[in-house]
């Protein structure tokens, strides 16, 4: 129990440092050259996702229940050839993206399409790592891997985006990630082959209950659909709105990430404890998931208002000035961020084995953030109506898993005998 408190604590103070990056930079960096980056940055997940095309995806609930199983040492094999697939794809994206940037853009942004590339590869490294980590339950590891990054990546891309420009800064937090991901491949690369054994001989209705293989496909799917509004919607804004609307949803859009960050974090505990409530076979999966996300809603809300009233109080003119911020922009940020909380409801929904219907979940999200995104356009509704729209959107997606981890929850609760 005390190494989760540990962890949290580690992860919480690695969510702080990525969150001073984002402030350091806002503060160094021109308004414009600050959109120009997140506009970039955000595209990081869409490509690992799409270059991963389901292999990462697959390990979240595969890994965790094969180590309940015992099967450590199918385990291996399966991660030393997932691992070689998803190198020689990676390779290949970051020649791909490098060329097509050269072609249609010229030399300057051929550093920003690699650096792309190379932070997908060091997302999806640590995404199985993640994974690997979960399903161990080392997550005091799994922290101070997370902390290390989050650390080189300030200095890293701070340092040089202060010196040279965004892009340069942008290549340097990709390096320190990449090499960072591959060490931690390397050192689960020992515990996995010291911790594996001969195959145990289990039944065949388990080997489809440890994962399915349309399971990761699924997973992908909702991963990259989700991906399509956190990804394209500062480059959206950047394209149809003012130059200040622009650079303010591209700063407030910071705390839309770190509350997400910080569901993410926690679940990396919650999500394997619903997997294996679920192994169990008892039900309750979606109370716990409606209190896990409530105290992470509560929490969230009361750092960002912390945070807020701290930018207006001791910067008032390094922030809230240059970007022209107001109360009310700080309110909608904080309705907002309150909703990234589908991470929860995603988990919750793998642990029933319900893979689809986070794949449902995602696309709610899109069509709604899609939608309210043109109709904010067309009219020129401004920052504001951006900020609400991406808040609706993500309140699409959770209530579309809670009305399917309801749905689940009650088919896969034993039943008393009569």
């Amino acid at each position: 129990m005390k190494s989760h408190y540990i962890f949290f604590t580690l992860m919480a103070l690695a969510s702080v440092v990525t969150l001073g990056k984002s402030a350091i930079l806002a503060g160094v960096l021109p308004p414009g050259d600050f959109a120009q980056y997140t506009a970039a940055f955000a595209f990081v997940s869409l490509a690992a996702s799409a270059i991963s095309f389901g292999l990462a995806e697959g390990m979240v609930k595969k890994f965790t229940r094969l180590v309940a199983f015992g099967r450590s040492d199918e385990l291996r094999r399966t991660l030393g050839w997932d691992v070689r697939k998803l190198a020689w794809r990676h390779l290949a994206a970051l020649g791909a993206l490098t060329l097509i940037a050269l072609a249609v853009y010229g030399p300057r942004m051929t550093i920003v399409a690699s650096a792309v590339a190379v932070l997908a590869f060091a997302t999806n490294a640590f995404a199985i790592s993640a994974s690997l980590f979960r399903a161990y339950d080392k997550l005091f590891a799994m922290s101070a891997a997370t902390m290390l990054r989050a650390v080189c990546a300030l200095v890293f891309c701070a340092t040089f985006a202060s010196l040279f420009n965004w892009e340069v800064g942008l290549w340097a937090e990709a390096a320190s990630s990449a090499l960072i991901g591959v060490a931690v491949l390397l050192y689960f690369r020992t515990i996995v082959r010291s911790r594996a054994k001969a195959p145990n001989l289990v039944a065949s209705d388990k080997d489809s209950f440890v994962s399915r293989e349309a399971d990761g496909v699924w997973l992908f799917a909702a991963t990259i659909t989700a991906l399509i509004p956190i990804s394209f919607d500062r480059s959206w804004v950047l394209h149809s709105a003012s130059g200040i609307d622009s650079a303010k949803y591209a700063f407030l859009s910071i705390w839309l990430s770190a509350a997400y960050t910080v569901t993410s974090i926690f679940v990396q505990k919650w999500g394997p404890d619903f997997i294996r409530t679920r192994l169990a076979q008892r039900g309750g999966i979606l109370k716990a998931a409606l209190s896990r996300s409530a105290e992470v809603a509560v929490f969230m809300v009361v750092g960002a208002a912390a945070s807020f009233a701290l930018l207006n109080q001791v910067y008032p003119d390094i922030y809230w000035a240059k970007y022209r911020l107001s109360w009310s922009d700080a309110a909608l940020t904080v309705m907002a961020l309150t909703l990234q909380i589908s991470p929860v409801f995603d988990w919750a929904l793998i642990a029933l084995d319900s893979e689809r219907a986070v794949f449902a979940g995602a696309v709610a999200f899109v069509l709604v953030w899609a939608a309210l995104f043109l109709i904010v356009s067309l009219f020129q509704l401004g920052f504001p109506a951006y900020m609400l729209s991406m808040g609706c959107a993500r309140a699409a997606q959770v209530i579309v898993a809670i009305v399917m981890i309801a749905r689940k929850d009650r088919a896969a609760t034993p039943r008393p005998a009569d």
